[in-house]
């Protein structure tokens, strides 16, 4: 009985990565066709929202613990964010565009949620590598984390995510996603949730591609 479990466990973690792997890619298309353009812009936030879910509802461990993460996560990054755009002390000074959908406080709702989704997918892939010591596993993460931002900062001003005054995106803006990154992974670490086969690394991997060639082709005629 516990081989058939794990079995169907198994088949519906492949399931999620199928939908993780084809969503980004049917995105990534829609976004580089010109025609196109325009209608996968406007479904941004169902994107977020549906790799959200994939990740709570194939979740197969203490949902209390997941709950708490989920809520942890959400609030604090949504606040780092309120005082980020309110102050220009956090990030540097920017401001949020129409894409990512309703805003509090001149921030989207779903700014907690991408970072429910980044800081779980890399908290998944890095305990998948084995690193025990959770302070080192976090600062790798962050790194990464980092790393992932150099690109997806230029895609998310040309797509009207969010804007940066006079253009420039300041050093401060990533020692400050490392700081924020680091904390939220130690969380992550702390409550000792449970790895789940393959959906981390593949949500992470397929939002890096998805941005990386985004951030390749940004400003050339594709885009015209």
């Amino acid at each position: 009985m516990e081989g058939q479990n794990d079995q169907n466990d198994l088949k519906v973690k492949r399931i999620a990565v199928a939908i993780i792997v084809v969503f980004h890619l049917v995105g990534l298309l829609g976004f580089l066709i010109p025609a196109t353009q325009p209608y996968f812009i406007k479904l941004v936030p169902f994107h977020l929202l549906l790799m959200f879910s994939v990740i709570v509802f194939t979740y197969d461990a203490d949902v209390k613990r997941l709950l708490l993460f989920v809520s942890g996560v959400f609030l604090c990054g949504f606040l780092v964010e309120v005082l980020g755009v309110s102050t220009g002390k956090i990030f540097g000074s920017y401001y949020y565009g129409n894409t990512l959908g309703y805003k509090i406080a001149a921030v989207p709702l779903l700014m907690g949620i991408n970072w429910v989704i980044l800081i779980f997918s890399v908290g998944q892939m890095i305990r998948s590598m084995k690193i025990r010591n959770s302070i080192l596993a976090s600062f790798i993460g962050a790194v990464i984390l980092v790393g992932f931002d150099f690109f997806l900062e230029p895609v998310a001003m040309k797509f009207d995510y969010w804007h940066w005054d006079w253009h420039e995106i300041p050093v401060q803006n990533y020692v400050a996603w490392f700081i924020v990154s680091v904390i939220l992974l130690k969380f992550y670490y702390a409550l000792g949730l449970k790895q789940q086969k393959y959906i981390g690394t593949a949500m992470f991997a397929s939002q890096l591609i998805f941005f990386v060639v985004l951030y390749m082709t940004t400003g050339t005629n594709i885009f015209a």
